[in-house]
């Protein structure tokens, strides 16, 4: 019997999705690097020493985060089929141990220090993240009682570096006497600032990221005995990633792409490296091990030296060519009030027609941004000769606090309208076909593909929502516990704003979506429960929209495995490719 063949447009998607990552990479202390991938089909712990690569042991679910510790121990995080209740294990070379979690609790990793594991859990009651320490003879005790969500940073010489989220854009670093429990704010301020990235240089003295009376944030550095600190460098762009070496080594989001930074007393401010993306990880030994996502070479790690960066991971590519992947381009125009507004425009290397159709692509967040990264839907698209528009629309990070708010509760409405002014903007130059449009997005770029539909419903072909959110005051009232009280500051308080957020939900305006649509969504997702897309299916197909609706028992927010995301995302992407009349 003949077997069903495989069209080149499947088989070309099915590679981008099988594409491999490598990141989170760190010195050991037997001279290896350590590094998180999903070589085996979801992230797993590796080894990479004298130029071969291995499992440092088999585990059964995926790994979120790990630290390592003193003689050869190693602390790790898994959860299972994306319910990101994490728990926490510790490996010691023959035998792995669960020392917190397993309860239904989430807990996250902090620093090894002289006593054992500095951590936070918040088993005590699901909502805040207390401050423990696990001893390998004594197991683990409570250091302190905290409110909100916090983890442990540092340890150093003074205490426990801990950073207090008091709400999704504002935050403190305190320091905690971990014997006594006794905490100090570090960064008492008025008004909202992030205070993040603390890297203790030795001394007394800590690095760190905030926008204390800033729009952006910029490079500090907190003289512990002196209980005071000083902003020591400012460019105009958000600082993120702070890490101390033999000097304080930074990264700076310059408009979505990451520019490495040193600085050091006397010296000042330096230019070090251009990452030919996003860098999302660093860590300082021999050199400077930077994770970076690019565009051009997928998720690898660089070894940064003189200035020069060095990769050092060649991940599968499952027959990919790197030569062919493409490089954005910047794009900005004026929205419906006049604001500006940025975004990176994917054009195909081989259009299929002048000018080409094209995939409009929402980020998530809301305060996230779309950044100088790899992603596998931009890059098969623009290899089938589609373009990728990914605007930077009101509420995206990187361009300030009071970009940020612009979109708060009552506002988001200009987010939608954000959208389709970028569409009108480049149709209007000639770079996109305005009559082959499809819109996508996950989690809160589910919410804006939805109202995109339903506002400008006439404007899309076609449209996919991943993980989204459907109706904005069920999403408050079912998301995690201890996530509810930082997202009620951005989308409202359903006691308070109810009619308001109502009225801005996708399932209001249900009645208005006219073009097919894709729906995909984790059963196990802890941040929008997979309610939100039963009661969206349901309403469309009530009314006859097209809808095809994939529901996944083994994922959470977002598609983690390889087998899973091959083969949802090739669904996608010719669904996409159907309904815009791409016969590639």
């Amino acid at each position: 019997m003949v077997g069903k063949s495989i069209g080149i447009v499947e088989l070309l998607t099915r590679r981008f999705f099988s594409v491999r990552s490598s990141t989170q990479a760190e010195y050991g202390h037997d001279g290896c690097i350590y590094l998180l991938s999903d070589l085996g089909g979801f992230m797993q712990l590796w080894r990479l020493c004298k130029g071969s690569i291995d499992l440092v042991f088999p585990w059964e679910r995926r790994i979120g985060d790990y630290r390592l510790g003193p003689q050869g121990l190693i602390a790790f995080t898994s959860d299972f089929d994306g319910d990101e209740r994490w728990a926490i294990y510790v490996y010691d070379g023959s035998n792995i141990t669960r020392i917190a979690g397993g309860d239904g609790s989430v807990n996250m990793l902090g620093a090894w220090g002289p006593e054992g594991l500095a951590y936070t859990s918040n088993a005590r009651n699901g909502v805040d993240f207390d401050l423990y320490i696990w001893e390998p003879d004594r197991g683990s005790r409570l250091v302190a009682k905290l409110e909100g969500i916090n983890y442990v940073a540092e340890w150093v010489d003074e205490g426990l570096v801990v950073v207090r989220r008091n709400s999704s854009l504002d935050s403190d670093i305190w320091l905690f006497n971990p014997a006594t429990g006794e905490g100090v704010n570090l960064t008492r301020h008025r008004g909202e600032a992030l205070n993040v990235s603390p890297a203790y240089l030795g001394g007394g003295r800590l690095a760190f990221a905030t926008s204390i009376d800033r729009e952006l944030l910029g490079l500090a550095v907190y003289d512990l005995g002196a209980g005071r600190w000083k902003l020591v460098a400012d460019h105009g762009w958000d600082v993120e990633l702070v890490e101390a070496g033999d000097r304080v080594y930074y990264t700076v989001n310059e408009d979505g792409e990451s520019v490495v930074y040193t600085w050091a007393p006397g010296e000042g401010s330096r230019l070090y490296w251009r990452a030919p993306g996003t860098v999302s990880w660093l860590d300082w030994g021999e050199g400077l091990l930077a994770s970076v996502s690019s565009p051009v070479a997928g998720n690898e790690v660089f070894m940064v030296k003189s200035m020069l960066g060095e990769r050092i991971t060649w991940s599968p590519k499952a027959g990919i060519r790197e030569d062919a992947l493409a490089y954005p381009d910047r794009f900005e125009y004026e929205s419906f009030d006049g604001l500006r507004v940025r975004g990176l425009l994917y054009m195909p290397r081989k259009p299929v027609s002048t000018p080409p159709p094209a995939v409009v692509w929402l980020h998530g967040g809301p305060e996230s941004q779309e950044r100088v990264r790899f992603n596998q839907f931009h890059q098969l698209f623009q290899s089938l000769g589609v373009a990728v528009v990914a605007p930077n629309f009101r509420g995206s990070l990187g361009y300030g606090k009071s970009f940020v708010h612009l979109d708060d509760v009552d506002k988001r409405e200009g987010a939608v309208h954000d959208v389709y002014h970028a569409v009108e903007s480049l149709a209007g130059r000639g770079l996109i076909d305005r009559s082959r449009l499809c819109v996508m997005g996950g989690s809160y770029g589910g919410y804006l593909t939805l109202m995109s539909m339903a506002l400008y419903p006439d404007l899309w072909r076609c449209g996919v929502e991943i993980v989204g959110i459907v109706n904005l005051v069920t999403f408050i009232r079912n998301t995690s516990p201890y996530r509810r009280r930082y997202r009620i500051d951005e989308y409202g308080d359903p006691d308070r704003h109810g009619e308001v957020m109502l009225r801005l939900s996708p399932i209001s305006h249900i009645h208005k979506i006219k073009a097919p649509l894709m729906v995909v969504h984790g059963a196990r997702d802890p941040r929008v429960p997979v309610s939100e897309a039963e009661q969206l299916v349901e309403a469309l197909r009530g009314r006859g929209v097209e809808v095809e609706y994939i529901r996944l028992e083994d994922e959470g927010h977002g598609i983690a495995k390889i087998r899973n995301r091959v083969r949802v995302y090739t669904r996608a992407a010719l669904f996409v490719l159907r309904h815009l009349g791409v016969d590639a």
